[in-house]
């Protein structure tokens, strides 16, 4: 089974250079194994969409698992990010960087649920 990655971030966050360095120290310590895979929420902008690219760039695999905003009624799920956050951690990946600006409440999620299930983290955080 190839190696995954999951990455979990704010929709705020900008800074490419801490992501390239994070998702390449990652990728290198894998033997920079062509097979593997990033996890990702699927987010349009932020940290998911800077991961996303970044990866493909080096012809690698993205699965993505975007939110279930609307309900099959057109009501809002609110709390769909949360439960789309804890499905990617229950795919049982290798390892999380989370990228956490202000404090992200999505993000947090899934780095603490990741914690609880015993998947190794790697934490970069920011402020405004």
């Amino acid at each position: 089974m190839p190696p995954r990655l999951l990455i979990t971030g704010s929709r705020t966050w900008v800074d490419r250079k801490v992501i390239h360095k994070a998702l390449r120290d990652w990728w290198d310590s894998t033997g920079r194994d062509p097979e593997a895979v990033l996890v990702s929420g699927g987010c349009p902008r932020g940290a998911d969409r800077i991961c996303e690219e970044i990866w493909t760039r080096n012809k690698l695999k993205v699965e993505r698992h975007p939110a279930q905003w609307k309900r099959p009624d057109g009501t809002v799920d609110k709390r769909a990010g949360f439960t789309r956050n804890a499905a990617m951690v229950d795919t049982g990946p290798d390892h999380l960087i989370a990228f956490i600006m202000d404090g992200s409440n999505g993000a947090t999620h899934t780095l603490n649920y990741a914690r609880k299930k015993g998947i190794p983290v790697t934490v970069h955080e920011d402020s405004t």
